[in-house]
């Protein structure tokens, strides 16, 4: 990606060290090391798979790998894992890491011979980063921008549609959904880089837990349930087995409990278990439809919509399902989203963006603009701003506002159709 933003060092290839045209005491020709990447571009906390061959070396010994040209342990320079005698997977640390980092592997039989593949690693600016689902390739494709609107990239670049960006918690990967198989779950590093199909199947409500370790999901296999698979796409689970539809998995934020919409009522209720699948229990019971639960930051309390008073409106629950409050009277209401301190609430009516305080106090339109659509608010991670989509210019297009709505801008400004932006975390 360009580097107008970004702050670190650039790639540079350091040549194979131990070059000898011959082997020790005038054999035949000598062992030579090669590494594929020979150069890595990533952002922090990114990772990248590289691989190395031997030449002239009967014993198929392999390499041994290190990281090089940095000091201050793995906080500092990344770590090594995955790691054989001829594969190995580095992954950068959290902060751009002081010298010029590389990954060097040494040859077993003769560790006079070895060769170093050079990794820029580069930080976001302040601001950060925004995915979004674009049409203007003539197929949904996966891109990235600054949050100002500059450096669009096209990440996923595939003639099948790839849509519908969902984060790491640490900024690193991204989740989508793509037809190239038929309809499957992908995940790919921040960079496009390092593509790897997690599911044959189509998505739905895609989650990572906290930790970043795991991912929820639900699937229709005759009806819909909760699954939950290790984030390689291994170890693929059904939770809470049952003969209604199970939807929408939502984790707690310490990663204990999986809050859900289920129809095993008869009506949409919002259930909650254990991330393992015990200790299910109706949070909400209600003959009305509740749905689309959503955790506070800080755990202690559940959004979700419902029809209670006979229209869709936000509540709000403690986690227990205790306290459930009323917070808006608008007629509609969707897609609820809980500012990054856990104070205020974004939402749409369908039309326009509001802002409300967290107690249902202080309702504001913040787009203002009733002849046009404006929906999907997601914050900024430090609060600050709300992107969103509108239709203002004609077509769907992503818009960045102020959070008080001030300072509106049309950050992708392109005839095509672009949708469903998603902030990147800025990670631990």
């Amino acid at each position: 990606m360009p580097g107008r933003s970004f702050i670190g060092a650039s790639l540079c290839l350091l040549a194979a060290c131990g070059s000898d045209s011959t082997a020790p005491g005038g054999g035949g020709p000598a062992i030579s090391v090669a590494v594929v990447p020979s150069t890595a571009s990533l952002l922090t906390s990114g990772s990248q798979d590289f691989a190395a061959t031997v030449a002239n070396e009967p014993t198929n010994s392999g390499v041994t790998w290190s990281i090089t040209g940095c000091s201050g342990g793995a906080s500092a320079c990344g770590t090594l894992s995955n790691v054989t005698s001829t594969t190995a997977t580095y992954t950068a640390p959290t902060t751009v890491p002081p010298g010029t980092l590389g990954v060097t592997a040494t040859s077993v039989s003769d560790n006079r011979k070895s060769v170093t593949a050079r990794v820029a690693i580069t930080a976001i600016v302040a601001d950060g980063q925004i995915a979004f689902t674009s049409i203007r390739d003539g197929n949904r494709e996966i891109y990235l921008m600054h949050a100002d609107g500059t450096s669009q990239v096209n990440l996923t670049n595939n003639a099948a549609d790839d849509e519908w960006p969902v984060w790491s918690p640490d900024g690193s990967r991204i989740l989508f959904g793509s037809t190239r198989d038929g309809g499957s779950v992908y995940e790919m590093n921040a960079d496009g880089s390092g593509v790897t199909r997690l599911l044959s199947t189509e998505e739905n409500a895609l989650a990572w837990s906290p930790d970043g370790t795991k991912i929820a999901f639900d699937f229709h296999d005759g009806h819909y349930g909760i699954y939950v698979m290790n984030a390689d796409g291994s170890g693929v689970t059904r939770l809470a087995t049952n003969a209604a539809d199970d939807r929408v998995p939502a984790w707690s934020p310490d990663g204990g409990k999986i809050a859900f919409m289920s129809f095993r009522d008869g009506n949409w209720e919002i259930y909650l278990m254990h991330a393992d699948g015990t200790a299910l229990v109706n949070l909400t019971n209600n003959p009305a439809q509740d749905e689309w639960p959503a955790w506070s930051p800080d755990g202690s309390k559940i959004l979700f919509l419902s029809a209670s008073d006979g229209r869709g409106e936000i509540y709000v629950m403690n986690a227990d399902g205790s306290g459930v409050t009323q917070l808006t009277t608008m007629g509609t209401a969707f897609d609820p989203a809980w500012s990054p301190d856990g104070t205020k609430i974004a939402f749409d009516d369908g039309n326009e963006i509001y802002v409300i305080n967290a107690d249902g106090s202080g309702l504001r339109n913040i787009t203002n603009d009733p002849a046009h659509f404006d929906g999907t608010p997601v914050w900024s991670p430090d609060g600050s701003k709300i992107a969103f989509e509108s239709n203002r210019d004609g077509n769907a297009e992503v818009y960045v506002m102020n959070a008080d709505g001030s300072a509106l801008r049309n950050l992708t400004n392109n005839p095509a159709i672009d949708f469903a932006p998603a902030w990147r975390p800025r990670g631990p």
